[in-house]
């Protein structure tokens, strides 16, 4: 692995996105996003990604300088359609709008359709939460890999969540998670990093599990709602209802595949009590959750989101971690696109 400091990656990215079409804006809120995941330690949804965007745009399945059209709007609530351009882009002008609505109204939803990924969902979640509001992001996605419990092959789209929810002196609540039992980008990593999935993620056309990472993207088996092996049904169900929201909202049901359904919420609390006494219970009780007698073998009682905070404030620190064979995609996309990766790093 190699280690990059986070402007440099920062300046990589952005040139490279530019070099392929992008217009700066794009470049630099796509680079941003793409960057700060990393830096929050989650590596399948950061910028191992960007030889992939850069695949799509060459593919033309991606578009630069796309137009953003708001379809319906209304106090509280809108409509949006990407254009076929970066999911990022749309994701974080509908949670901007989102947030400029419960501002005002106490509370609004944008939802975005289209076939643009937005990567992690916890950024556009605490796009909301810096602003004093409860963060609500959920995705429908592409496709309909996902086996529905009591199933072996797809019908749902790998269909994520994310609530972030604001605190006054703790590190903000932030649960960001696949509805199957883990995302696929991470099947992506494991597979570089040579390591096996355990049973209870991927399902075989003959009702056994895989072990391979690499049998989602070689179509030899379907993901499953988390739970296994007692409560499966209840990752399938939580699917179910992000399929249904984010999908039916975003005319991207498994049904039609027209792609990505999201809905991007905020939410004030000073809608129900004042915005003070919100922020303290939450500190309270985060402080009651940890002051839990441990279980042996258990150095800390952890909030949602607080390893990948912990995480972060390592890399700050130590700077981000790429795999060496990611690295090199993004050297080579770079290298192809006539980009000086060694002159944009050293700035």
């Amino acid at each position: 692995m190699v280690r990059m400091e986070e402007e440099s990656l920062r300046r990589l990215s952005t040139s490279i996105f530019k070099a392929a079409g992008a217009s700066n804006q794009e470049a630099k809120v796509v680079s941003e996003i793409l960057v700060t995941t990393s830096l929050h330690g989650v590596d399948s949804h950061g910028v191992r990604s960007i030889p992939m965007y850069i695949n799509s745009i060459k593919e033309g399945r991606l578009k630069t300088k796309a137009k953003i059209t708001v379809l319906k709007e209304t106090e509280t609530t809108a409509m949006l359609d990407d254009g076929g351009g970066f999911g990022f882009v749309a994701g974080k002008k509908a949670m901007g709008m989102a947030i400029s609505k419960a501002k005002k109204y106490k509370m609004g939803s944008v939802g975005v359709k289209g076939p643009g990924h937005i990567g992690a969902l916890y950024y556009y979640s605490m796009m909301a939460v810096k602003k004093n509001l409860i963060g609500i992001t959920l995705c429908r996605g592409g496709g309909h890999g996902a086996a529905p419990y009591g199933a072996v092959e797809g019908r749902l789209g790998i269909n994520p969540l994310c609530i972030a929810i604001p605190s006054m002196n703790e590190k903000p609540i932030v649960l960001d998670m696949a509805t199957t039992a883990v995302a696929m980008g991470h099947l992506d990593v494991m597979s570089v990093r040579g390591q096996k999935i355990p049973d209870g993620w991927l399902i075989k056309k003959d009702g056994t599990w895989s072990n391979d990472p690499t049998a989602f993207r070689n179509g030899e088996a379907a993901p499953v709602g988390f739970g296994f092996p007692y409560s499966e049904y209840k990752g399938y169900g939580l699917s179910v209802i992000v399929e249904a929201l984010a999908g039916g909202i975003g005319s991207g049901c498994s049904l039609d595949e027209k792609g990505f359904g999201h809905v991007f919420t905020a939410i004030d609390p000073a809608g129900y009590c004042p915005i003070g006494e919100f922020k303290k219970r939450i500190d309270s009780m985060i402080r009651h959750i940890k002051s839990a007698e441990k279980r042996p073998g258990f150095k800390d009682i952890l909030l949602p989101g607080e390893p990948e905070w912990n995480e972060e404030e390592r890399r700050k620190k130590e700077g981000i971690l790429v795999d060496d064979i990611f690295w090199a995609d993004i050297v080579k996309v770079a290298k192809e696109l006539n980009v000086d990766a060694e002159k944009v790093i050293k700035g």
